[in-house]
């Protein structure tokens, strides 16, 4: 897994992107319900990628002190075993590496991150993978030094995944500071967040396929209802590093859209994803694009990453300025908070001598 950017999807459509995944450096993250019995399905047609499951237990349970792990421990015990073991076996027959269904993190439940991280340092097994599911206000200044204390203690793999309404300028500076203490930790169900982590020491990050894989909603006691999807799919404009409806880049174009050279499309102008029936082909436009920024992301030195992804990403902000200018349009085409976020993260001393 290390220094992979994986793409993290619904189990039901890994169909969707595996045939435009670059195997030396990415992968799947199969999330939730169905999971398993879907990477059992991949490797029976001959998927020899890397993959994780990510049972997404922390959508629906949150952790605390005497059920870290909720899905395994509110159920029946066991009549013999540790059944956090038994379902990390249960992953590793078709994973490469078990993430533990950790129940999600609230703000202060620290006995609960205690009694996860004990658990799995009993387990000491180095395929496990502590995945720790976190609300924002953990990458505060005062907590993510203590979840970074914590996780320490943990010999083996972990990963990070962050929940709730995070500041996006915080919540890169807090992912960042993580990582400058705990070095070598995953960054899973990330947007730009996947790139930046692994700039700043990530050992290995999932960039979410879609929006809902891009976060995590905490669990409530009651989900609100759907109000219905979109009518298009949502496309990657990679000069912008951003993802817009297809209906709304066919209307920003207005017939003068840029070709895409990326493996789906060949050529082809980005306006033309304007219904739910171009789902699969939009897909594969995103897998593909996204590729495309892993390998350049792999081809820079380590040292350097850090600056390259900053000046990355203040490239799709003045490109975001230019198309404004040249489509005369209001609204435009808004940029996510996160790239001004990242774009404007000081770059320790060293890295940035380095790079100079």
């Amino acid at each position: 897994m290390a220094d992979r950017v994986l793409l993290q999807v619904g189990s039901r459509r890994a169909a969707r992107y595996r045939g435009r995944l670059d195997a030396s450096s990415s992968g799947l993250v199969l999330t939730g319900d169905g999971g398993l019995a879907k990477a059992g399905q991949l490797r029976e047609d001959g998927f020899d990628g890397a993959l994780l499951v990510d049972e997404a237990c922390y959508r629906v349970a949150g952790a605390s002190e005497e059920a870290p792990f909720p899905s395994l421990d509110d159920g029946p015990a066991p009549l013999f075993g540790d059944p956090l073991e038994h379902l990390m076996l249960a992953h590793l027959a078709f994973a490469d590496l078990a993430l533990t269904p950790t129940g999600y993190l609230h703000p202060g439940a620290t006995g609960a991150l205690e009694a996860a991280a004990a658990r799995v340092r009993r387990l000491d097994d180095p395929r496990v993978v502590f995945a720790v599911p976190v609300d924002a206000s953990w990458l505060h200044p005062g907590p993510v030094e203590y979840l970074a204390e914590v996780l320490q203690q943990v010999v083996g793999p972990k990963a990070v995944l962050v929940g709730g309404r995070p500041d996006a300028r915080g919540g890169a500076a807090g992912l960042a500071r993580l990582l400058e203490l705990v070095p070598g930790v995953g960054v899973l169900r990330a947007g730009l967040g996947a790139f930046g982590g692994l700039t700043r020491g990530a050992g290995f990050t999932a960039f979410g396929a879609d929006a809902s894989m891009r976060h995590i909603v905490p669990p409530t006691p009651a989900k609100a209802a759907s109000k219905g999807g979109p009518g298009s799919p949502a496309v990657l404009f990679p000069e912008l590093m951003d993802f817009f409806l297809g209906l709304t880049l066919a209307k920003r174009f207005d017939g003068e859209a840029p070709a895409c050279s990326c493996e789906e499309c060949q050529g082809e102008p980005l306006d033309r994803f304007t219904s739910m029936a171009q789902q699969v082909p939009a897909a594969g436009h995103n897998a593909s694009s996204l590729m495309v920024w892993v390998r350049q992301l792999r081809a820079v030195g380590t040292a350097d990453r850090a600056v390259w992804w900053r000046r990355q990403c203040q490239q799709a902000l003045d490109s975001a300025a230019v198309w404004n200018a040249r489509i005369q349009q209001l609204p435009g085409f808004a940029v996510s908070p996160d790239l001004p976020a990242w774009a404007e993260l000081p770059v320790r001393r060293a890295a940035a001598q380095h790079a100079g």
